[in-house]
């Protein structure tokens, strides 16, 4: 019988194993992005283990590895998936690089000297989220955010101090990597005094839980309100200089009218002056040719008189 006839059957007696006398076990476990995964199954030695099976399911697309001490081993998984043993002879998967494209469904099937066992193992990455926090105004109320960018899986945000608000809102957005940015809005009474405002953060692979504090002074208060009355003092100034602007183009519109008109009435003044200047001129051109004419005449009579003529 050929090795694909035997794995078959090997896989059938381990799972016959599993389901008579296993131990099944469901976790979820998380890893970092580029870095070498060491998934284990359980910390059965080699030398003790009759055959370890890994049916591996990414998104649909499912390969399997086996192998034991009694060989014959199999592998039809891509991306470098390979059975490794530790230096105490445990045996476990190694996933080289791993990368969002190797999450998935896990599940590994042993058997071994006195039992059988089976796990089943979530693999999720993981991404550490950035803890900022911020102070927002909208709609004429203040707000402090906690932000937590870019984590996987989803963190959870919570506050130390509340001042007894029902309405804080919550926002999460799906980045284009897969990772999850959450916030909290935290309305802020008008009449807060200064005190500091912690948010609190947890992460499914934190220890422990991560604080990140605002201080509120009552120099961070009036700024606030200077704001506050900045905003509207530009909003007014805004409004006069279109009030004031309408007012002098409506002017202007109205001065060119009335300097129209004037105009009208200076140019039709003119043109009989101009006319009467234009025979003046005319006048005083011919009388000049008139006494030149008498001049000549008064000459050829005198010149007619010394000839006898």
């Amino acid at each position: 019988m050929g090795r694909s006839g035997i794995l078959p059957i090997l896989y059938l007696l381990v799972a016959i194993a599993v389901g008579c006398d296993g131990a099944a076990d469901s976790r979820t476990e998380y890893f970092e992005v580029g870095k070498d995964v060491h998934l284990s199954c359980n910390n059965v030695t080699w030398t003790d283990a009759l055959y370890y099976i890994w049916k591996i399911n990414i998104t649909g697309v499912q390969c399997l590895i086996s192998d034991g001490p009694s060989k014959p081993n199999y592998n039809n998984c891509t991306g470098g998936k390979v059975l490794h043993n530790t230096t105490r002879g445990e045996s476990y998967l190694h996933i080289p690089s791993f990368t969002l494209r190797d999450e998935g469904m896990y599940t590994c099937e042993t058997a071994y000297r006195g039992g059988a066992y089976k796990a089943i193992i979530t693999v999720v990455t993981v991404v550490f989220p950035d803890l900022t926090i911020r102070q927002e105004n909208g709609g004429g109320q203040r707000f402090v955010v906690c932000s937590a960018a870019g984590g996987k899986p989803k963190p959870t945000l919570s506050w130390e101090k509340t001042w007894d608000s029902p309405e804080i809102t919550e926002k999460s957005t799906t980045n284009a990597k897969g990772t999850i940015t959450m916030e909290s809005w935290l309305p802020m009474p008008k009449n807060a005094s200064s005190d500091n405002v912690t948010c609190v953060a947890s992460h499914p692979v934190w220890i422990h839980k991560k604080n990140i504090t605002m201080l509120f002074t009552n120099q961070t208060l009036q700024a606030d309100i200077n704001s506050d009355v900045a905003n509207a003092a530009t909003s007014v100034a805004v409004l006069l200089i279109v009030v004031l602007v309408a007012l002098l183009s409506y002017a202007t519109h109205k001065h060119r009218s009335k300097l129209g008109v004037l105009v009208g009435h200076c140019c039709q003044s003119a043109v009989p002056s101009s006319t009467e200047s234009k025979e003046d001129q005319e006048v005083e051109e011919v009388e000049p040719y008139e006494s030149y004419v008498q001049r000549v005449n008064s000459i050829y009579n005198s010149s007619a008189d010394l000839f006898g003529v």
